[in-house]
């Protein structure tokens, strides 16, 4: 795999962490902070690399008041990159807040190169018990290995 490819894999990646925590009711925005801890891969055969990764994330909230704002934590995750340069990822993250609460989220990609996808909240702790919102998301590429990961959904 060139250098350049796995480059972009890694943003592709660290980027997929992008869903908010629960906000005020309707639709919701903003942008993840990644920065990517680990990243290790390995060619299963024939053209076919498995990699999985770690990264820290900070939600930035558009809106201050908003119960996502300023939640951080870990996302791990799996993608696989096939011989016809196709990516596929998935994951978890678990962000907390001032407080301890923790606001578990899922997200997968929905493109062939990894970089958009959907993200759901799964419950977590304290006041994101019950989250359970939805939305999309988009990896912006930002210096080294700091990915923003730009959000929006509906929020509950």
């Amino acid at each position: 795999m060139t250098s350049s490819k796995k480059f972009f894999c890694l943003v592709t990646i660290a980027i997929s962490f992008a869903g908010p925590a629960a906000a005020l009711a309707g639709k919701c925005t903003g942008n993840n902070i990644n920065n990517l801890v680990s990243w290790d891969q390995t060619e299963i055969g024939k053209g076919t690399t498995h990699a999985t990764l770690r990264v820290t994330s900070v939600t930035v909230n558009d809106d201050p008041s908003a119960s996502s704002h300023l939640v951080s934590g870990e996302c791990i995750g799996v993608c696989v990159m096939t011989p016809d340069g196709k990516t596929k990822c998935s994951g978890t993250c678990a962000r907390a807040d001032k407080d301890g609460d923790v606001l578990n989220e899922e997200w997968v990609s929905a493109n062939d190169t990894g970089d958009k996808g959907m993200w759901k909240n799964t419950g977590g702790t304290g006041k994101f018990a019950k989250a359970a919102n939805t939305g999309q998301w988009e990896v912006h590429k930002l210096q080294g290995k700091m990915t923003a990961v730009r959000w929006t959904g509906n929020c509950q």
